[in-house]
């Protein structure tokens, strides 16, 4: 009222307010000074820029009645925004309850959200053949356009997203490539070996960039650290690494032997699955430990929701459970799948990370939805092992990997934004002949063909 007064040149009736409301206020003299200056002010624009304020045809009464509402009792006042609030719950509350969630929700109010049957993966969309052995580890690029691949024939294949072909072959690895890694900007890769050695590759170019030696033992698992100049590795010499991409170790901890990593979108949690049945979280910044998780038998893989609300962890057992991070409780198991002493990577899936997928060693895919539990789908395109399952929002799809040598890409609804050609046949060639005997290779350092199915529940 004071400032409005000013701005209509009554100034005798600022005074008064000043004199007789303001003064009563505030016990601040430097700030009734101030305001009193004001009374000097030449011009209207003067007045605006010394009291730093947008006129009364601007927000500043609107922005005193909303600082004010925090003290008003909402019977009284209606709160704002609340009408989008109303709107933005109801949406939540349809999304939480959509059986299929792969999809935005983009409709709007005027019809409830729910994915039918028909958006969710119900067909192999592509079988990639490239690899001479078992693949053990799958990633796609932030940016969707491409897809990494590491394998026991000691190579990581870069494969283009827009028509499935190889755009770089990387070799230099001496044993199995067990872990891959994208940079956020998703021109390099970095894959960690049971050759005890990480190797950073240039993806624009296909070259190699740096030769990382500090594990004296398999090097299981490596995250990037939300830059594109460091990343972490871990590995099963007891030592968790931090390094800068021009090969300098940055830190290190000692650790228990690690059967994976994760880190958190903005780089402030880590957590580290040891040999036991433990997973430990640290804060990252400083690696100091916070607190651990107790499961019932060894942790063989795990990931993180991108909110790092929840995680879920691969057990020897067979079991899939899922943590809630901020009340530190267990609070789902998902079940159907096998698992025994091989490392097979699960992951969150979908819209907002409201699936949960991983493989099985009957080479089926299963996808849960996360809130509630319920098996949604089996899902048939490998015939041995399934090792790794990764999805990508950018290029709307699952992608499996397994033990008979071929990685399987699930899209996730028709429409989903990508350049992708409809087509079901296999891509490149690779050798088919069975290698059982490499079965305990894989125990520790982390499975299509023909026939495709769907059980749908």
């Amino acid at each position: 009222q004071f400032l409005e007064l000013l701005e209509a040149r009554q100034l005798k009736q600022a005074l008064l307010v000043l004199q007789n409301e303001l003064s009563t206020l505030t016990n601040d003299i430097q700030q009734l000074h101030r305001l009193s200056g004001l009374l000097m002010c030449p011009s209207v624009e003067d007045l605006r820029t010394a009291a730093d304020w947008d006129g009364s045809s601007g927000r500043s009464r609107f922005v005193v009645l909303e600082s004010l509402q925090t003290y008003i009792s909402p019977g009284s006042m209606v709160p704002v925004h609340r009408m989008e609030t109303l709107f933005g719950q109801a949406l939540a509350y349809q999304c939480d309850a959509c059986k299929y969630h792969v999809r935005p929700a983009n409709q709007g109010l005027y019809i409830d959200h729910m994915c039918p049957t028909s958006v969710f993966p119900q067909e192999l969309q592509f079988s990639l053949k490239g690899h001479q052995d078992e693949v053990w580890y799958v990633a796609f690029s932030p940016d969707g356009r491409y897809l990494a691949s590491g394998s026991r024939d000691k190579t990581c294949i870069i494969w283009s997203m827009s028509d499935f072909s190889i755009v770089h072959r990387f070799n230099g690895h001496q044993n199995e490539v067990a872990y891959i890694a994208w940079s956020p900007n998703s021109k390099y890769i970095v894959s960690a070996s049971s050759d005890r050695t990480l190797r950073l590759w240039d993806v624009e170019d296909g070259t190699q960039m740096q030769v990382f030696s500090g594990h004296e033992e398999t090097v299981t698992s490596c995250k990037w650290l939300g830059t594109n100049d460091r990343f972490i590795s871990g590995g099963l010499d007891h030592r968790i690494i931090i390094w800068d991409i021009n090969g300098t170790i940055v830190k290190q901890i000692s650790s228990p032997r690690v059967h994976d990593l994760a880190v958190s979108s903005d780089c402030s949690l880590l957590l580290v699955a040891d040999e036991k049945t433990d997973i430990h979280a640290y804060d990252l910044t400083t690696l100091t430990f916070m607190y651990s998780l107790n499961e019932p038998v060894e942790v063989m893989s795990m990931a993180l929701s991108a909110d790092a609300r929840y995680c879920i962890t691969g057990l020897r057992n067979g079991e899939l459970h899922m943590w809630d991070l901020d009340t530190r409780t267990l609070v789902r198991d998902f079940s159907g799948h096998t698992q025994g002493q091989y490392v097979i990577r699960c992951t969150f899936a979908g819209q907002d990370d409201r699936l949960v997928a991983t493989g099985s060693e009957d080479g089926l895919l299963f996808v849960w939805n996360r809130n509630t539990g319920q098996l949604l789908a089996r899902l048939r395109g490998h015939t041995k092992t399934i090792n790794v399952c990764t999805w990508s929002d950018k290029a709307a799809a699952l992608a499996t990997s397994s033990d008979d040598k071929t990685i399987c890409i699930w899209p996730a609804y028709r429409g989903a934004p990508s350049h992708r050609p409809d087509s079901t046949d296999d891509l490149s060639t690779s050798d088919d002949d069975d290698d059982e005997s490499h079965a305990d290779d894989k125990s520790m350092v982390s499975g299509a063909h023909s026939t495709t199915s769907i059980d749908m529940f």
